[in-house]
């Protein structure tokens, strides 16, 4: 007999049931560009620790720092965590339960039943192992399961967005405040120069050499700069404390930290591949949270369908059972059981039916954020590629013309000690030059800013290897 109970759990451990999903199509992702057969996916993947590219230790140290401290991120692994137990529970649905029961009773029957005309007291013992299990013949447990892992996969996919981001905010930020103290440094070199020029203002003005409104004309300018000075070092004063937040770091914290970051000066920009494969889209975090999701929907309604259908358990029973504590374990008093029950719904089929489509209507919006979070992609990219295009045009033409004015202060700097031209001139030709290196120094920064949005883009970079394995082709 208890072969024959082991026997019809084991047959309906293994039945694996007919599944009610719908194989899932997800949307391809057509981009302009498409390499096919040149590597597999793992040589693709994007570069794990892209910001070590800017070979700077004290922005990596910041970076590493900010991964073990800020708080989204780690929100994002309490997420995780959370899926994971949900997929827990889902695998441990499929499964059968065994538990172990007992109970003592004492126990007083009534007079008036079974012709009983007087009361009968007895103590009952029992102590058994139950084995429940229901039957997944409609492939409910197994979709279930199906649709919280997709969900674990969608939540890592959530935490890899939130690292991206993050990284890509300090590094941005860190390369603001670099420029902010490089301007601010030449703009306190512009204001000095102004001010020694408006000395000279003021005596050609008190000999009558020059009108009043030249005079009110140069104040005016030394003010405006003085505006944009103080512009500046409020903009030094905010980026200090959006970095603060990144790091979870206090504002005293950062601003000792400052003092370090400022005696450097803006790296060089990071060489971008020409012709990147659009698919490198594919390895966004975002994305691949979106088909995630997607897929999680998709199993969803196979789960909603299967409320239909019969629900069939099978329970067995093995223990003992006795009226004396004393004889509970002997051989007399072994009991065991084997049954099945089925339930079919009837008049709940409305509510189904409501829980069914309440799933497509979310399997729809899954596919429709799947596909505008891919269009969105492509269109950061390509707005991306084409703004460092016009930053890198407008460098070139900066380059031309910071050269032009440090020749043109070199020049005026002879004819000054040789007596040909005036102070106030050798100044002008000293702002003009000044103003060019702020100017070089702003679209400097502009594109190291692209630079790292376009790390974020396409999910952290490109693997160097694949791409010359694409040139090769």
């Amino acid at each position: 007999m208890k072969f024959n109970i082991y026997f019809i759990f084991l047959t309906a451990l293994i039945l694996n049931g007919c599944s009610l999903s719908n194989d899932l199509v997800i949307p391809k992702i057509e981009f302009p560009l498409e390499y096919h057969n040149v590597v597999d996916s793992k040589n693709s993947v994007l570069e794990e620790e892209w910001w070590k590219n800017y070979q700077n230790e004290k922005l990596s140290s910041l970076i590493e720092e900010a991964l073990k401290n800020n708080y989204d991120l780690k929100t994002a692994m309490i997420n995780i965590s959370l899926n994971r137990a949900s997929l827990s529970s889902s695998i441990s649905d499929r499964y059968p339960t065994l538990e172990l029961q007992g109970s003592t009773n004492k126990i007083k029957t009534s007079a008036k039943v079974f012709e009983a005309t007087t009361h009968s007291k007895y103590n009952n013992y029992s102590l058994s192992t139950v084995l429940s299990y229901e039957v997944d013949l409609w492939g409910k447990y197994k979709n279930a399961e199906n649709s919280a892992k997709s969900s674990l996969l969608a939540s890592y996919a959530a935490r890899d967005t939130i690292k991206l981001s993050l990284v890509a905010s300090i590094i941005d930020n860190y390369f603001i405040l670099i420029s902010l103290n490089e301007q601010l440094n030449i703009i306190n070199q512009i204001i000095l120069t102004k001010k020694e020029e408006l000395k000279k203002y003021e005596v050609q003005y008190k000999v009558g050499l020059i009108s009043k409104a030249t005079m009110l004309q140069e104040k005016s300018s030394l003010t405006n700069i003085n505006i944009e000075k103080n512009n500046i070092e409020q903009s030094i004063i905010l980026q200090k404390s959006t970095l603060a937040v990144l790091l979870g770091k206090t504002p005293k914290e950062i601003d000792e930290f400052c003092k370090e970051i400022f005696k450097e000066k803006l790296p060089n920009d990071i060489v971008v591949p020409v012709n990147l494969p659009s698919e490198l889209l594919n390895n966004r975090p975002d994305i691949k949270q979106a088909e995630e999701n997607l897929k999680s929907s998709n199993f969803n309604i196979a789960v909603a369908k299967a409320m239909y259908f019969p629900k069939i358990s099978l329970m067995g029973l093995i223990g003992f059972e006795s009226m004396n504590l004393n004889n509970l374990f002997q051989s007399t008093a072994t009991k065991n059981s084997l049954g099945s029950s089925l339930i079919s719904p009837i008049l709940n089929t409305g509510k189904i039916s409501a829980n069914v489509n309440n799933a497509k209507a979310n399997k729809k919006l899954a596919e429709i954020n799947y596909k505008k979070t891919v269009q969105q992609a492509f269109q950061e990219v390509y707005d991306i590629l084409n703004k460092r295009n016009m930053i890198l045009q407008d460098i070139e033409y900066q380059k031309v013309y910071f050269r032009n004015m440090s020749e043109i202060f070199r020049i005026t700097q002879n004819q000054y000690k040789q007596g040909y031209i005036d102070y106030i001139a050798l100044q002008n030709a000293k702002l003009n030059y000044l103003s060019s290196q702020t100017n070089l120094i702003k679209l400097n920064q502009s594109l190291l800013s692209s630079t790292v949005s376009l790390y974020k883009a396409l999910g952290g970079g490109w693997n160097k290897k694949y791409l010359k394995k694409i040139e090769e082709l």
